[in-house]
């Protein structure tokens, strides 16, 4: 079945690229040759104007040389046009009557300066040019522009590939495709030799039959090797059962089989557009909530920033106890529709928004839909796979996100950069709409239960968990200060500092999306490595440390440098330790609390975790607001050190328990 995927994604992705490489190329060139003049015309135009507007004043009889607040004039010029480093009015003679230059080009004129390109525009009086307007463009910033150009083409081209694929994968995920899928599955485990059972296609049609005469033969086979092997064992034939063994072994015919249903795929899709919706804001929702924050008596400016974010996070958390016995009564498939629909609006009303309340009011509508599509898509799949394929299935559920996380904010922050955060807001409703729509015709309805609805997670279920120290250790030491120093630190502090340092959200989301990035790469590997060794605790302290000593960057190096490593290896970090320290919680609470179900220990592991979302941009406020942003990051990741660290060292010696626990199971 892999082989069946991977070659038709293969060819896919060969074809996209070369097409979407075509279109890049084609594209950049196209708009090097349209950029380029327009500069030297943006230049030419002001000079023009400037121009102007000193032989007006000359004309009413004022000497070029007594001109009044002339300097003022050309530096609010400057300050209109950042791509200009300096604009100047020089007489016949080329001595200088009025100055203005941006402030990394302060003393331009006094030095010979080849890469700086100029546009002059005379000042005339009776048909005689007295006079001259110079504009100056450093050659830097048609370089910037096409670098800029370059990059935002790339990142659209990744982003591109990515959403075909997942949609190409979608497709897979219709009935009929469904159904092609699922034959072209047992047909390549037939070539194998492999006769274990599939799970049940419903359906109809001429693949329909085919699936039901493979299956019908398979389960025939297994029947008659098991009626034979009775025979044996009546007759007492030695032989004749060491090879109908043998005979099994090869082929399986006694094993089940362990995979999830092939038509699980079909929440990928929605799943993935509905995160890459909200990943999407991630470049610019603080500085956009910056410009609508007014002061509230006893808070800071940066807690009232931090406000829409907290109550978003918040929300999410809390809210997912119950929505999970809510969506299972109403049906996973229609609760990830409706939740779809409630950020919708969510997103539409933020686009419109006019004041700090409507904000926050809209956020938190938005936050309803997202927890309700979290708890919807994750339940969809927990029914309809087994313990043994359920980690399969929820690797889906992960990598759809992981990839959203990746696309999310570079997208986003060129549609603000280019088109402002209204229309990016718009954009995110657009993508809610539409995995509404992937929801609509790929999910199925929801099969009867045959057990009852797990509980949710109880404050008694907490409370028996942290007693724990080890495990308390784990959850407060390790995967609360994760999910603080992510939102915190990169998605609430480091936006807005890129933003007062001038960075445009286009390049605010190539940062951001490096933690995806790394996410993307690293957790499957670390998942398979940490499995085969089944040494989860050096992971997770290393993942903690680094994570921790990521702050570091931000003082080491210059914007957006700094940023930039410091997400990128909190992603590699995040990436090493996530995965055994999911791990981890079930082996500690076998080991510790057998009579606590794997579930419910989960379920806390996971309560916690969201808290940290909602604490992370609150801890980080106080501190900013009290002392500096600065402090506020140093503390982040200090904490995360030091809790870290502490779980090492109260962990010591739990490799041998831990790894029979996991054995145990």
């Amino acid at each position: 079945m892999r082989r069946f995927d991977g070659a038709i994604l293969l060819c896919v992705t060969a074809i996209l690229m070369a097409g979407l490489a075509a279109i890049s190329w084609q594209t950049v060139r196209s708009a090097e040759a349209i950029l380029l003049p327009a500069l030297e015309q943006k230049a030419d135009t002001v000079a023009r104007s400037l121009s102007s507007l000193v032989a007006e004043a000359v004309d009413y009889g004022i000497p070029l040389d007594r001109m009044v607040r002339a300097d003022e004039v050309l530096k609010d010029a400057i300050a209109e046009n950042g791509d200009f480093a300096y604009i100047a009015v020089d007489d016949k003679s080329g001595r200088t009557l009025a100055f203005a230059a941006a402030d990394a080009y302060a003393d331009i004129r006094g030095e010979d300066d080849a890469a700086m390109r100029t546009v002059t525009a005379p000042i005339e009086r009776n048909g005689q040019t007295i006079a001259v307007v110079v504009v100056g463009t450093p050659d830097e910033v048609a370089r910037t522009v096409v670098r800029e150009l370059w990059l935002d083409v790339a990142v659209l081209l990744v982003v591109a590939l990515l959403v075909a694929l997942e949609l190409i994968t979608f497709a897979f995920s219709i009935p009929s495709a469904v159904m092609m899928r699922g034959l072209a599955q047992r047909l390549d485990a037939l070539r194998r030799g492999d006769f274990r059972p599939h799970l049940p296609l419903a359906g109809s049609g001429p693949l329909a039959d085919e699936v039901t005469a493979v299956d019908t033969a398979i389960a025939r086979t297994r029947e008659d090797h098991r009626l034979l092997r009775e025979e044996a064992m009546e007759r007492g034939d030695e032989a004749a059962l060491e090879e109908l063994d043998r005979l099994a072994a090869r082929h399986q015919l006694e094993v089940a089989r362990h995979e999830p249903p092939v038509s699980l795929v079909a929440v990928r899709a929605p799943v993935f557009l509905f995160y890459l919706a909200e990943e999407m804001t991630r470049p610019f929702l603080p500085s956009y909530i910056e410009s609508m924050a007014r002061p509230i008596a006893g808070l800071s400016v940066e807690f009232v920033i931090a406000l829409p974010i907290i109550l978003f996070m918040a929300l999410v958390a809390f809210l997912q106890p119950s929505l999970n016995g809510w969506t299972e009564r109403i049906g996973r498939a229609r609760s990830l529709r409706g939740g779809a629909v409630i950020a919708l609006f969510g997103y539409l009303g933020t686009a419109g928004a006019t004041d700090m309340s409507q904000l926050i009011l809209c956020r938190a509508i938005t936050a309803i839909g997202f927890a309700t599509v979290f708890v919807s898509a994750q339940g969809f799949i927990v029914d309809r796979t087994g313990a043994e394929s359920r980690a399969r299935g929820i690797g889906l559920f992960v990598s759809a996100i992981m990839a959203a996380m990746l696309c999310g904010p570079p997208i986003g922050g060129i549609v603000a950069d280019r088109l402002g955060v209204s229309a990016a807001f718009v954009m995110s409703a657009a993508m809610a709409l539409i995995a509404y729509l992937c929801a609509l015709v790929a999910l199925q309805r929801d099969p009867k239960r045959t057990t009852p609805p797990a509980r949710a997670v109880r404050m008694s279920d907490v409370m028996a968990v942290l007693r724990q120290p080890v495990l308390f250790l784990l959850l407060i030491g390790c995967a609360l200060p994760s999910k603080m120093i992510l939102i915190g630190v990169c998605f609430y502090f480091l936006p807005l500092d890129l933003a007062a340092d001038g960075f445009q959200p286009a390049v605010i989301g190539r940062v951001l999306m490096l933690y995806g990035l790394a996410m993307l790469i690293l957790v499957p590997m670390i998942s398979r490595v940490s499995d085969e060794r089944s040494k989860r605790v050096p992971y997770v302290v290393f993942g903690g440390v680094l994570s921790g000593l990521a702050v570091a960057h931000l003082f080491l190096w210059p914007q957006p440098w700094g940023g930039a490593l410091m997400v990128l290896q909190i992603g590699l970090a995040q990436g090493i330790s996530t995965t055994p320290q999911s791990a981890l919680v079930g082996e500690l609470g076998r080991l510790h609390l057998p009579e606590l179900s794997e579930g419910g220990i989960y379920g806390v592991f996971r309560l916690i975790e969201r808290t940290g979302t909602a604490v992370g941009p609150a801890m980080v406020a106080l501190i900013w607001g009290a002392a500096s942003g600065e402090a506020a990051v140093v503390a982040m990741g200090v904490l995360l050190v030091v809790g870290a660290l502490l779980f090492g060292l109260a962990s010591t010696g739990l490799g041998e328990r831990t790894a029979a626990a996991g054995a145990g199971k």
